[in-house]
């Protein structure tokens, strides 16, 4: 190792020694992310110097942990926050998740207003999933963009201290110019191939494997695309045509067999379910049971699990009846405590972690992501691709585990 690589070296530890991680209250698994981020640093030094070896265990104990913050309601509902440890020129770096959308909002605006206040040098926002995106275009007079909304309301609140937003899977790819800064939206789509291929690796041990992927709505054409890439797989689009607002009417055509095929489809945000899987109440299948007549094993992944109630039926019990497994990410939290266990029936959860904690040391030592993401797409199409196991852990969640060094 050169003299100048050396240098390189220590000056990125000496970023990393500058960060300061800070969860919002409906973060509620950070410990799960900090492991993710220790094991970040560890995978990135793998040969490190004794010298480095010292200063890394330093950055863990000080840095790579959610520093101790107060959050509180008082009792008219308004939100008291105060971050407890000294964050003075620091560089933080936000962990936020929405469980209530609006109540969420207001502490993620007072948490942003506190720290400008304290007088850091930059904040970083990790927003998995950002609410009121749907509302992204004036597709009707006197109604609101809410998606630029948020963005401003972001930035109003963290003034010149917001260096960069992070999320993942934006309901429309364009929305990253309501926001007046760097964005990085990263997509779960890898995440979810990996899982697929690992759950389906008895298919992936025969020469043609009997997998599609198919998009229920044309809006999602890029991203059943981008899955069925990752997979080695044809994808296919179902017509979707929208009758009004939270009304579907799909119009179901499929040039393809899919008998006995292990059909996935693939959405970023679900809602109340019913234009995946159907109107219970109104006698009206979607696209889940119209492939299921068509005798194709059904499974489903999205992004954002909204999972509302719509017409007296709840979204859950809508996928229960349906009968398809679900996948989806842990960018919303749990709605309470067990849920992920009363619900593991017909709905999995695999974790944003691992991607969170690359985009965190990229966005701290000054590397690429579109680098790393690169990587991670060539090594899940070559050889490489089921390198990795997929385990459960003890809160319900899905996590990946890599057998390689690979990124």
């Amino acid at each position: 190792m050169s003299d100048y690589q050396k240098l390189l070296r220590l000056r990125k530890l000496a970023s990393l020694s500058n960060a300061v991680l800070i969860n919002s209250s409906s973060f509620s698994f950070y410990k799960h992310l900090e492991v993710k981020l220790q094991e970040r640093v560890e995978k990135e030094f793998r040969d490190r110097t004794a010298e480095e070896a010292c200063i890394i265990r330093d950055i863990k104990k000080n840095n790579l942990r959610c520093v101790e913050r107060k959050i509180k309601q008082h009792r008219d509902g308004e939100f008291f926050v105060q971050i407890q440890e000294n964050v003075r020129e620091k560089d933080v770096h936000l962990f936020h998740k929405f469980n209530d959308k609006n109540l969420d909002l207001i502490e993620l605006f007072i948490m942003g207003d506190a720290l400008k206040r304290s007088g850091v040098n930059s904040v970083t926002a990790y927003l998995p999933y950002i609410p009121y995106q749907r509302q992204d275009k004036k597709d009707d007079g006197r109604v609101p963009i809410t998606a630029k909304l948020i963005f401003d309301l972001i930035s109003a609140s963290m003034g010149k201290r917001l260096k960069r937003l992070v999320t993942f899977d934006l309901h429309a790819r364009q929305e990253q110019g309501h926001f007046d800064g760097p964005l990085d939206e990263l997509s779960a789509v890898p995440e979810f191939a990996r899982y697929y291929r690992h759950r389906f690796r008895e298919e992936y041990a025969t020469e043609r494997p009997g997998v599609m992927v198919i998009s229920p709505d044309a809006g999602g054409a890029k991203r059943a695309e981008y899955l069925a890439g990752l997979l080695g797989t044809q994808y296919l689009v179902l017509d979707k045509k929208r009758t009004g607002h939270g009304e579907a009417e799909t119009r179901f055509y499929l040039p393809a067999d899919v008998k006995n095929k292990k059909v996935i489809l693939v959405d970023d945000i679900i809602d109340s379910g019913s234009s995946l899987v159907g109107e219970y109440e109104n006698n009206k299948p979607g696209p889940v049971q119209y492939l299921q007549s068509r005798e194709a094993e059904v499974y489903i992944c999205a992004t954002h699990a909204v999972l509302s109630q719509k017409n007296g039926i709840t979204a859950e019990e809508r996928f229960r009846r349906a009968g398809a497994p679900v996948l989806f990410t842990d960018s919303i939290p749990p709605k309470y405590p067990g849920y992920y266990e009363e619900n593991k029936d017909w709905m999995g959860i695999i974790s944003l972690d691992y991607a969170m904690a690359k985009a965190f040391y990229c966005n701290q030592v000054g590397e690429s992501i579109s680098t790393f993401l690169d990587r991670r797409e060539k090594v899940l199409i070559g050889k490489h691709g089921l390198d990795f196991i997929v385990k459960r852990d003890d809160s319900g969640i899905f996590d990946l585990v890599d057998e390689t060094s690979i990124d």
